[in-house]
């Protein structure tokens, strides 16, 4: 009877079995090809993240060889400064030893970062590509440490446009490299201008030894996660 109703509906004379079977292929066959794109896709994250890394890396090992050039070079005009600021105070300053001074002063110089894989990263919303949770914080921080870093490099400048170089320009022949009138090194405006200045190297020295420090502690960091 029960076939008899099949028959009368149609369904008799399907092979259920092939059928089934027919299905089964289906189902695995977008199965397979869900979980193959799947694995394209996170293939593709991780060659991203790879790529990443490795501009990281070369970003960050290029502002560390700037940070040890300039923070070496910024330790020994410290160094040499600091005799100088204690003349001015002993007023025991001499006219050649200015002189020196403004030559050195005027020879300014500045940090350029290397941060263009973390802008391509922000910009185009790929940050979240590194899935290592620390690793992304650490470069979160570092780039943080960049800003302080230029900050205090725009506040130096600002500084030496403001007041150093009016008073270079108006009393200081670059081209002979000596004082219009030699007793201009004693006055007080010569004494704030370089005294703020050495005062400003000060802090940038501190900025960064501080982003040197992180930026060989995340380089380290980006090694080990590249291996």
């Amino acid at each position: 009877m029960k076939a008899l109703r099949l028959k009368k509906i149609g369904l008799g004379q399907y092979n259920w079995g092939k059928l089934g079977l027919e299905l089964l292929v289906v189902f695995l066959g977008v199965s397979s090809g869900f979980l193959l794109n799947n694995w394209r896709e996170r293939q593709l994250e991780q060659e991203f993240e790879q790529k990443y890394i490795a501009g990281f890396i070369e970003d960050v090992n290029n502002n560390i060889d700037q940070l040890e050039g300039l923070t070496a070079s910024d330790s020994v005009w410290l160094k040499q400064a600091k005799i100088n600021v204690t003349a001015i105070n002993d007023n025991s300053l001499t006219l050649d030893s200015a002189e020196a001074m403004v030559k050195k002063i005027v020879a300014i110089n500045r940090m350029e970062p290397h941060e263009g894989t973390y802008e391509d990263m922000t910009n185009s919303g790929n940050l979240s590509i590194i899935k290592n949770f620390e690793l992304k914080s650490k470069i979160v921080d570092y780039q943080i440490a960049l800003k302080e870093v230029r900050f205090v490099d725009d506040y130096f400048y600002k500084y030496f446009n403001d007041f150093v170089m009016p008073f270079v320009i108006s009393n200081f022949n670059v081209l002979s490299g000596h004082f219009e009138d030699e007793n201009a090194y004693k006055n007080l405006e010569f004494t704030n201008a370089f005294v703020g200045y050495f005062s400003m190297v000060q802090q940038r020295q501190m900025v960064y030894k501080d982003l040197l420090v992180k930026s060989k502690y995340l380089s380290e960091s980006l090694q080990k996660s590249k291996d």
